[in-house]
């Protein structure tokens, strides 16, 4: 009986050892996971309070782009009252006022009356004709040359004319037109890879007008 006693309390103690061996297993499991979750809020309240603080600036320049081919137009033109055979003075000039030669043209559109334009001026010899369609006629800067005279920086171009006159046309047909204004128009190309006969240059600038 004693025997039988004894291994009962042997059997007890074994199994105490195994219930405190396996609280201790949980225990140890508890605080990792604890353990875990702590350095886990910890780093996101780090995270967050780092955020938190954090800031930036930024500027932006408000910088233009610089014309670095332009030219400055001059026409001597005014307004007022004109009428049939009466003349006023225009002096139409080019300054080249870029950083880049340049071959340059003056398209004149004038009011187209009776199968002729309502105006009539003496162009200088600096300047040749390339085209005439009615009452529009444009002129290449050539100064005498038969080719293309190259506008350098800081040059200017003789004037195209010095006076216009309008034709001396009857009473009648003047009250018939409506509009008796002139527009004078500057073109500038460039003079790299580009030919030098005017009525060429001029088609290669039209080309590019009418592609913009």
């Amino acid at each position: 009986m004693e025997e039988h006693h004894n291994r009962k309390e042997e059997k007890r103690n074994i199994n105490d050892g195994v219930e405190e061996k396996r609280s201790d297993f949980m225990n140890n499991k508890v605080a990792k996971a604890g353990m875990a979750v702590g350095i886990f809020l910890g780093a996101a309240i780090v995270a967050y309070a780092s955020t938190n603080l954090f800031s930036m600036k930024s500027y932006t320049t408000s910088f233009t782009p610089k014309q670095i081919f332009q030219f400055d137009f001059n026409t001597g033109l005014n307004g007022g009252e004109v009428g049939p055979g009466d003349s006023f003075s225009m002096n139409p000039v080019i300054y080249n006022d870029a950083t880049e030669d340049m071959f340059v043209f003056i398209r004149v559109d004038m009011p187209f009356v009776d199968g002729s334009p309502l105006y009539t001026f003496e162009v200088d010899r600096d300047w040749t004709q390339v085209e005439s369609d009615g009452g529009v006629v444009v002129y290449a800067y050539t100064a005498g040359s038969e080719g293309m005279t190259t506008l350098t920086p800081g040059e200017s171009t003789t004037a195209l004319t010095e006076q216009m006159t309008m034709r001396s046309i009857t009473n009648a047909e003047y009250a018939g037109i409506d509009d008796i204004n002139i527009t004078l128009t500057g073109y500038a190309i460039g003079v790299e890879d580009v030919p030098t006969v005017p009525e060429e240059v001029w088609e290669h600038c039209k080309f590019i007008e009418e592609s913009q």
